[in-house]
């Protein structure tokens, strides 16, 4: 996104790249129906959210990022794809081809998915290379339990069989795809100037030459590193959406909830008994009542959740009925 904003509009600049293990979720996704928060958690994978749209993806050091940045005016969705493949078939020899997604794939299965932003005079091309990844643990991340059970404005993964490069190639590695789409990329935009960035580094001064007006394009400030880190950027930035929750059987009563999100923030909360049943004594309106009040206001993590309805655990009934909506929220 720095280099979208800084670098010369005229310039046509490849960015190779690799994270450690985390979900990148596209800006108008939803990371409680795209991703088992609980599992990340667990295995100490990070979430993220780029800038730019798209679906969800799993990164690890088994897999290797590609940003293409050219001028808008000679974007196209495959073009970038389209180099990628032909970096792997004339320099890996792995018979890749895109797809009608703009996905690179090979023998029908999805190794890259792409990602776009575009301004009035730029663009850039996000690509996913799966190289060697772990694709276990890839599909623990990206499944959410909650999916169904969410209503959503937000953009939604589209799920493709995936593959990895090794299954098609002893040979590949992080060092000889990006060789690959270097040569592929030097043949179509002539010779290029490398310049290694250390990513915790600041200022990265050779990047300087990338930047008209002599500012350095690569060092992003303390202020931007804040924003994309920060709660309201990963989730806040979430579109509205509504999270149903059936099931909740206990011993006293059948309950339904219904809680609308905005801006990852509890908008309302209403927990009912089906529309025949009877109606609840008043202890469990009360309880009701309560989760209807207080919840409001609230993230939508379970943290947050808890304090928030923290009052109410002094009745048994209450304290039950918030355990299946904190459950919910995990």
């Amino acid at each position: 996104d720095r280099l979208l904003r800084r670098s010369d509009p005229r310039a046509h600049i490849l960015l190779l790249w690799r994270n450690r293990p985390c979900v990148v979720i596209g800006r108008n996704q939803n990371p409680w129906k795209e991703c088992d928060l609980a599992a990340l958690r667990a295995r100490d994978v990070w979430l993220a959210r780029r800038t730019s749209g798209g679906g969800a993806v799993y990164h690890d050091l088994g897999n290797t990022n590609y940003t293409v940045l050219m001028p808008r005016a000679e974007f196209s969705r495959d073009r970038c794809a389209q180099m990628v493949a032909r970096a792997l078939q004339n320099h890996a020899d792995v018979p890749a081809h895109v797809t009608a997604r703009h996905d690179v794939a090979v023998g029908g299965r999805k190794v890259s998915g792409s990602a776009f932003k575009l301004t009035t005079a730029r663009a850039f091309h996000h690509g996913t290379m799966l190289i060697d990844a772990d694709l276990a643990r890839l599909h623990g991340c990206l499944r959410s339990p909650h999916a169904a059970a969410i209503e959503a404005r937000g953009v939604d993964s589209v799920p493709s069989p995936v593959a990895n490069l090794r299954d098609f190639s002893w040979s590949i590695d992080h060092a000889a795809f990006c060789d690959a789409v270097c040569r592929e990329f030097a043949a179509a935009h002539g010779p290029v100037s490398p310049v290694h960035v250390d990513p915790a580094a600041e200022p990265v001064g050779p990047a300087a030459k990338l930047d008209p007006d002599g500012a350095d394009a690569l060092a992003v400030d303390a202020e931007a590193r804040a924003r994309l880190a920060a709660w309201d950027w990963r989730y806040g930035q979430t579109p509205d959406f509504v999270h149903r929750l059936d099931g909740g059987y206990f011993s006293w009563a059948t309950l339904s909830a219904t809680i609308a999100v905005h801006r990852g923030h509890v908008a309302s909360a209403v927990v009912a008994p089906p529309p025949d049943a009877s109606a609840p004594p008043p202890h469990v309106r009360a309880a009701l009542d309560g989760i209807a009040h207080l919840l409001p206001g609230a993230r939508y993590d379970r943290a947050d959740a808890a304090a928030r309805l923290a009052p109410l655990r002094a009745d048994r009934h209450a304290a039950e009925l918030c355990d299946w909506i904190l459950a919910a929220l995990d």
